[in-house]
């Protein structure tokens, strides 16, 4: 039995557990508060083309949807995969919205997680080739 991690092994169990506890803590923080949440966002988006009724659809699902990536990319293995691609597709949506409002500082900020989530999956790559 190995007991010794690789440093390769120790970066991707560190981004997973960066990544994981982030995306999880965005959704459980969020949900107790849901509705305050939802109305405090929502109103920086009026001023974008965005129908209200799709923004509030979207913020309603968003925490949840954050809790489970967090949940399944802390879960590991294949549930990290999906949990990366799910996160990256998550916060692109997020860009999306981001880049409406011309919010360039938190597209920036949310650019940052696009590249975590990119790391993350190619980290996985890497492991598969050395097995």
């Amino acid at each position: 039995m190995k007991l010794t991690m690789t440093n390769g092994q120790l970066a991707r169990l560190v981004i997973r557990i960066g990544l994981g506890i982030n995306m999880l803590m965005h959704g459980l923080v969020r949900i107790p508060k849901l509705n305050a949440f939802v109305a405090k966002t929502e109103a920086g988006f009026a001023s974008t083309l965005l129908p209200p009724i799709l923004t509030k659809a979207f913020l309603y699902t968003l925490p949840f949807v954050e809790l489970t990536v967090g949940v399944l990319i802390l879960l590991g293995g294949q549930f990290s995969r999906w949990g990366y691609f799910l996160g990256g597709l998550t916060i692109g949506a997020l860009l999306f919205g981001t880049t409406l409002k011309e919010d360039w500082t938190g597209a920036g900020n949310q650019l940052i997680y696009v590249i975590a989530f990119y790391l993350a999956l190619r980290g996985l790559d890497e492991s598969a080739r050395r097995r």
